[in-house]
C-alpha cells in the first residue's frame, strides 16, 4: 500500500500496487539505515539521534545535525531531547504498576481522588488513560501565547483552575479527544497514592530498573552542552529558535527527556515483561476508542502490528515504534518542528527498509511559484479505482489534495516544484501530472512505487 494513502487509511480504503523487494546495492542494512537518515538530515526531514533495533540488536544508533548552532554543537547519542507525549506511556506504565500493586483500580472514579470535583462520579481513571473523559484539554486554554505562564514553575492548582471548572465536552466514555488533562490527573492520582512526587515514582519504578541514567524531566535547566536546543524552524534559509515550556507546565502529560538509548531500554522491557505483568502489558496494548490503549496508539502498518507514541511541540518532535512480533523497535528524537508536523513519514521509510519493501532516500526539495491558471487545470477528482479517490482542490494560490469521501481525512497542500510536479511537505512524495488527452492524469511516486490516478469526468 502507498504511505502517502496514509490519509486514504483513514477512510477505510485500500489501494493494491504491485510491491517490489528492496534493492540495497550490496550496503549492509546499518549502512542502507545510515545513508537514508543522513538523506533526511541534508532535506531538513531529520535533525536529532534515531535508535533503530532488531530482535535485540542494535542496527543503528547514531546522531544526525547540530544540538545548537549558535554554539556549533553538533548532537551525539548522549544528547537529551524532550519526548513529549511520549511521556504519557510512562504515565500509564507507572499507573498499572500501582494497580498491580493494589494502590487503585483503572475503575476508580474520580471522586475517590478528588471528591470535590463536580463530575467526579462520572469519571474513572480508565477513562482519563484512555481520552475518554470529556474533560477540558488544558492545552488549548493555556498554550504557547501564554509564555508568562508556562515558560516558568507553575504551581498545578494554577493548571487545574484551567479545566476543573469547566464543563465537561461530551459523556465520558462516550467518545475519544486526545487530552492533557487527563494525564495531568493521573500524576496527581500517582501522588496522592504514594505519597511522593509523580518524578520520584517514575524514577522507583521505571528510570532506575531499567538504569535509564540518562532520563529526567527539568529539561531547561540542563546544562547547555548536554541538550539540544528546539527550532521552530529549520530549512535552508532560517533556523529559529524556540524556548520550551517549563516542566511543570506538561508535568506527567508530557515532561519527560530522554535519549535514544535510554528509550530502547524501555522497549527491551516491554519486549521482555518487565516492569509490568503481561497481563497488565496486554491491557495498556487493547486498543479502545481510536485504536488508543492505556497511553499507547495501537496500529498496524504494512500488515504488521505495532505500538507507538509521539510528541509534538515546537521545537521538537519524537516518536516510538514498537512491532512486538518482529522486535523492531524504531527511536527518533528531533529538535526541529512546528504544529501540523511530524516524524512519521520517516519513521515509515525505516519501517520499508526494515521489512524489504520498496523506499527511496529522501531530496531536497524547492518550492516554485506556478500561475494560478496552469494549477487550475489541474482541479478535480482523480480515481485509481471505483471506489478510492483523491480530490484536488485550488485556494488560495496552492493546490490541495485530500482523500474524498470522508470529511475527517487531511487536507494537504500540494507544494509546486515545477508547472508538472508537486511535492507534500512532510511526506517523501513527488507527485506528476501528465497530460491524458484532453485530460490530466495523477502520478504519485512514494517509496519505490507508481501510482496512476485518472480525472473522473
Amino acid at each position: 500500500m502507498l504511505r502517502i494513502l496514509f490519509l486514504l487509511l483513514l477512510t477505510g480504503c485500500g489501494v493494491g500496487v504491485i510491491a517490489q523487494k528492496t534493492q540495497i546495492s550490496g550496503d549492509s542494512l546499518t549502512q542502507t539505515l545510515d545513508k537514508y537518515f543522513m538523506s533526511a538530515n541534508q532535506a531538513y526531514k531529520l535533525n536529532g539521534c534515531v535508535l533503530v533495533a532488531q530482535k535485540g540488536n542494535i542496527l543503528l544508533n547514531k546522531a544526525y545535525g547540530y544540538a545548537n548552532i549558535k554554539s556549533q554543537l553538533y548532537n551525539d547519542t548522549l544528547t537529551r531531547f524532550p519526548i513529549l507525549s511520549i511521556t504519557k506511556s510512562f504515565t500509564s506504565t507507572t499507573i498499572l504498576k500501582l494497580q498491580e500493586e493494589g494502590k487503585l483500580s483503572v475503575k476508580d472514579k474520580l471522586s475517590k481522588y478528588f471528591p470535590d470535583y463536580q463530575y467526579g462520579k462520572k469519571i474513572t481513571i480508565e477513562n482519563l488513560l484512555t481520552h475518554s473523559s470529556g474533560i477540558s484539554n488544558f492545552t488549548d486554554i493555556v498554550g504557547e501565547e501564554d509564555s508568562a505562564i508556562i515558560n516558568h514553575p507553575i504551581p498545578k492548582a494554577r493548571i487545574l483552575e484551567t479545566f476543573m471548572t469547566k464543563p465537561l465536552d461530551f459523556e465520558p466514555g462516550s467518545r475519544y479527544s486526545y487530552n492533557n488533562s487527563g494525564y495531568f490527573l493521573l500524576g496527581i492520582i500517582i501522588e496522592k497514592v504514594t505519597g511522593q512526587s509523580y518524578q520520584q515514582i517514575v524514577r522507583k519504578y521505571i528510570f532506575t530498573p531499567l538504569g535509564m541514567s540518562h532520563s529526567g524531566f527539568d529539561f531547561n535547566n540542563l546544562p547547555q552542552n548536554t541538550k539540544a536546543q528546539g527550532y521552530s524552524v529549520f530549512d535552508t534559509f532560517q533556523q529559529k529558535p524556540y524556548k520550551y515550556y517549563d516542566s511543570t507546565y506538561a508535568y506527567s502529560a508530557g515532561s519527560i527527556y530522554s535519549t535514544g538509548g535510554d528509550l530502547y531500554k524501555f522497549a527491551k522491557a516491554i519486549a521482555s515483561n518487565k516492569i509490568l505483568t503481561p497481563n497488565s502489558w496486554r491491557n495498556a496494548f487493547k486498543p479502545r476508542l481510536n485504536q488508543y490503549g492505556y497511553g499507547w496508539n495501537i496500529g498496524n502498518l504494512f500488515g504488521r502490528d505495532y505500538v507507538s507514541h509521539d510528541g509534538g511541540y515546537p521545537g521538537f518532535m519524537s516518536s516510538f515504534v514498537y512491532f512486538p512480533k518482529e522486535e523492531i523497535t524504531i527511536i527518533i528524537l528531533n529538535n526541529f518542528g512546528n504544529y501540523g508536523q511530524n516524524v512519521w513519514a520517516t519513521g515509515m521509510g525505516v519501517a520499508s527498509i526494515l521489512f524489504n519493501l520498496p523506499f527511496d532516500f529522501w531530496q531536497r526539495r524547492t518550492e516554485q511559484k506556478v500561475d494560478e491558471a496552469t494549477l487550475k487545470q489541474y482541479v478535480g477528482l482523480y480515481k485509481i479505482n471505483k471506489k478510492t479517490g483523491l480530490r484536488i482542490t485550488y485556494n488560495n494560490g496552492q493546490l490541495h489534495m485530500k482523500g474524498a469521501g470522508n470529511s475527517q481525512a487531511p487536507e494537504l497542500p500540494l507544494l509546486s516544484e515545477s508547472k508538472h510536479q508537486f511535492f507534500l511537505r512532510d511526506f517523501n512524495t513527488t507527485a506528476t501530472f501528465i497530460k491524458d488527452g484532453d485530460s490530466f492524469k495523477f502520478i504519485i511516486h512514494e517509496h519505490g512505487n507508481d501510482s496512476e490516478w485518472k480525472i473522473e469526468k
